[in-house]
């Protein structure tokens, strides 16, 4: 694996994959309507949006994530 590979699977697990694992929960965000898409929106239409919440750290996770 590349050296940039190598930092990509470290940044998920401490930017990611430790939230995941702290969380009271993991919520998925679904669909809000033309009303809420940005001037810009649309470059990327496959994508999904995650809220982490954990309420013992006092901490809330806005994790977007693109498939392509």
């Amino acid at each position: 694996m590349s050296s940039s590979g190598t930092t990509f699977e470290a940044d998920l697990r401490r930017e990611v994959f430790s939230c995941l694992a702290a969380a009271d929960g993991v919520y998925y965000l679904g669909e809000l309507g033309d009303e809420a898409i940005h001037d810009w929106g649309r470059v990327h239409y496959e994508f999904h949006e995650f809220v982490i919440i954990d309420r013992a750290g006092g901490q809330l996770t806005l994790v977007v994530a693109a498939d392509d």
